[in-house]
């Protein structure tokens, strides 16, 4: 049916019917035309026969006739009727009165033959229902004598006119015959340039752009090859364009995103050979961009792209073998962060020593408007098909492998190991665990006393946040803060702890215990910009005086951006809030910077504390940083005094205040304000004994 069809829609076949058609026309109208031709020629023959046979009767009649011989032109004028086709044949006189036959004798015959033979003198002719009617006149001595009518039957031995369209029906024939092929090659000669035409045109709509047509022709089927060529030479330079402007980085020329897929998809399946995929995050080139400008941030990209396309090129010929000549594959996904794909890639070592070409290479010095800067950045590997058989498995693989050389810090490479993916699905489970902890309440807050070294009394608590799940778990903070902090829920938690921890510090001071609370603050909540609103939020509503609120923060925390912190803290100073620097000692800060920030307390981070007794480095830190506080003015806190050692340094070196096991672990509000209780009644009991001894 396939093949019926494409023979009635060709154009050969459609001239075919057409040609046939006018040639089978022409052939009815030659046929009729000769036909009418022939039957017009017979019937000129027999006129002429006719006219013929008029004129001899009348030169055989005219001796008789002139001699009054009636007995011979009686039987002349019989013998010439006898004549075939003769159908009447008389004499007249010049009165037109029959005068031979002699049975028709004196009858009258003035017909317009008789009449044009007498008037023009000579022989008139009349054909009239197939009969030739002739009018002869005679003449003797110039004197009309006599006129001899002549009737003659023309049908006589001629055919009809169907009979001559049956006889010349050959000549249709033999036109059919020669005007169909002869017109079909004359059309397949002149059109025979629209079948390459066609050809060319099928496959360029099948996606090959790069066909042409040789023009040899200068009519208008070579004008029409010619612009087919033009017009394909234009798509395809289009073509190329829009191609390039979606598979291509404009920045770097490297192939982007959308043909990094793509050509993923196709390289990484399980009949294909095996390879590596490496994913390349470049280590602060924000801080790069915002410090020299966009342009500057471009041109360290493009000398990056430059420096891993001459790595890739390099170390292409050692995997070619493997890979089956499959060339390897360099794009920037994102703006600081490139893939490399490649096939044949398959030897632990060889992807090693690749991967610290790439980290040296990247790590030169780069010129940024005159000052040598230097880069790092981390790699995430995985194997194809060892790690993943598809693509989007393979993408999630060294995606996991590149968090983990994150967490390892720049400057390093990290191959995908399972355990990675288990450890994001238990982050991502306990993610969805934390949010569902939130909206069911289950988080609740622990207090922790801080002891005065001096008085050896509460001297305030620090505020610690518990999951106290549906089953009566009680989950640490330490298994639980980081995946708060990656979810963005650590904000959440931080808020309400901040709310809870002031609204029970205000009970504590209407049932006259005075114990105020430290409450920590997360990165992520000290950079929200209404971070000093929710503060004072919380203060509001709980109706307790901001001197009894302790925010603490990290080294890292304040040291990361210290305009933008003193712009937060400043507001809530003023007010009589106090600020801790929290773990001190940890960080990588300037000390000198730091001391000049606006903080009220150090706390000096449990690890010092607890490694006293055993690392003599630890003291020393320890001294070191009480001596320094008593000289800046600063209150100190030790966190993790855990053994009677640990106190007995801390007091002798004038530590302020102290918090760990060896006082009170973190525990309900119920049981603090017990605490703080027994401490009151204890107190009241001891000035009752002084005053009775003073008395």
């Amino acid at each position: 049916m396939n093949l019926v069809h494409r023979m009635h829609s060709s154009l050969a076949f459609k001239a075919f019917l057409l040609i046939g058609m006018a040639a089978l026309v022409a052939s009815f109208v030659v046929v009729f035309l000769s036909a009418r031709l022939e039957q017009s020629d017979r019937q000129a023959y027999a006129q002429a026969q006719g006219l013929a046979l008029a004129n001899a009767s009348a030169a055989a009649l005219t001796p008789a006739l002139f001699s009054n011989d009636s007995d011979v032109v009686e039987q002349t004028l019989k013998r010439l009727s006898d004549q075939n086709g003769v159908l009447r044949l008389r004499v007249m006189d010049p009165t037109g009165l029959v005068i031979f036959p002699a049975n028709r004798r004196n009858t009258a015959d003035r017909g317009t033959d008789f009449s044009r033979a007498i008037h023009a003198g000579k022989t008139s002719i009349r054909v009239e229902n197939n009969t030739l009617y002739s009018a002869v006149p005679l003449f003797e001595n110039g004197r009309l004598r006599a006129v001899v009518g002549h009737s003659y039957d023309l049908s006589l031995n001629q055919a009809g006119f169907w009979a001559l369209v049956v006889r010349n029906i050959w000549r249709g024939l033999i036109l059919l015959g020669v005007a169909v092929p002869a017109g079909l090659l004359v059309f397949i000669r002149l059109l025979s340039p629209l079948g390459a035409l066609n050809k060319a045109a099928e496959q360029a709509a099948a996606g090959d752009l790069s066909v042409r047509l040789d023009v040899t022709r200068c009519d208008e089927l070579g004008r029409l090859s010619s612009n087919f060529n033009t017009m394909l030479d234009r798509l395809k330079s289009n073509f190329d364009r829009t191609r390039w402007l979606a598979y291509g980085d404009s920045l770097t020329r490297l192939s982007n995103k959308t043909a990094f897929n793509e050509r993923l998809r196709k390289l990484v399946r399980l009949e294909r050979p095996p390879g590596a995929l490496l994913l390349i995050d470049l280590d602060g080139f924000k801080r790069f961009n915002d410090a020299y400008g966009q342009d500057e941030g471009d041109r360290i990209l493009t000398i990056i792209a430059q420096r891993l396309r001459k790595i890739i090129n390099a170390h292409a010929p050692k995997f070619a073998a493997a890979s089956g000549n499959i060339r390897p594959l360099l794009s920037r996904l994102s703006g600081n962060e490139f893939a490399m794909l490649i096939p044949g890639a398959r030897s632990a070592p060889e992807i090693q020593n690749l991967a610290n070409a790439i980290l040296t290479d990247i790590a030169a010095p780069i010129d940024l408007s005159g000052h040598s800067a230097s880069l790092s950045a981390r790699i995430g590997i995985a194997l194809y098909p060892h790690d993943a058989g598809d693509a989007r498995n393979l993408l999630t693989s060294v995606n996991f492998a590149i968090d983990e050389a994150k967490k390892n810090g720049g400057g390093t490479w990290c191959f995908f190991e399972p355990s990675m993916s288990q450890k994001a699905i238990r982050r991502m489970t306990l993610h969805n665990e934390l949010r569902q902890a939130m909206r069911e309440n289950e988080f609740i807050v622990h207090y922790q006393p801080k002891i005065d070294v001096r008085e050896g009394t509460i001297a305030g608590c620090e505020a610690l946040v518990r999951w106290q799940q549906s089953s009566g778990k009680l989950v640490g903070p330490g298994d639980f803060i980081e995946a708060a902090e990656e979810s963005g829920l650590i904000c959440e938690i931080g808020d309400f702890v901040l709310e809870e921890s002031c609204l029970a510090a205000a009970r504590w001071a209407k049932e006259g215990y005075d114990c105020g609370v430290a409450v920590n603050v997360s990165a992520l909540q000290f950079a929200s910009n209404d971070f000093t609103q929710v503060v004072f939020r919380a203060l509001d509503k709980a109706g307790l005086p901001p001197s009894k609120l302790e925010l603490e923060l990290t080294e890292s925390v304040a040291m990361t951006n210290p305009e933008r912190m003193l712009e937060q803290i400043g507001p809530l100073r003023e007010k009589g809030v106090r600020f801790a620097i929290d773990d001190f000692g940890t960080g990588h800060s300037s000390l000198a910077y730091l001391t000049r920030l606006p903080f009220d307390v150090f706390k000096i981070d449990k690890s010092f504390v607890q490694s006293m007794t055993e690392d003599k480095h630890a003291r020393v830190i320890v001294q070191t940083v009480l001596a320094m506080a008593e000289s800046l003015g600063y209150r100190t806190v030790a966190e993790g005094v855990e053994t009677r050692e640990h106190f007995a340094f801390l007091q002798l070196h004038c530590c302020d205040y102290v918090q760990g096991y060896y006082f009170a672990k973190p525990m309900f509000e119920a049981d603090l304000v017990s605490m703080l209780a027994a401490e009151k009644a204890s107190l009241a009991r001891d000035d009752i004994e002084a005053f009775a001894k003073a008395v």
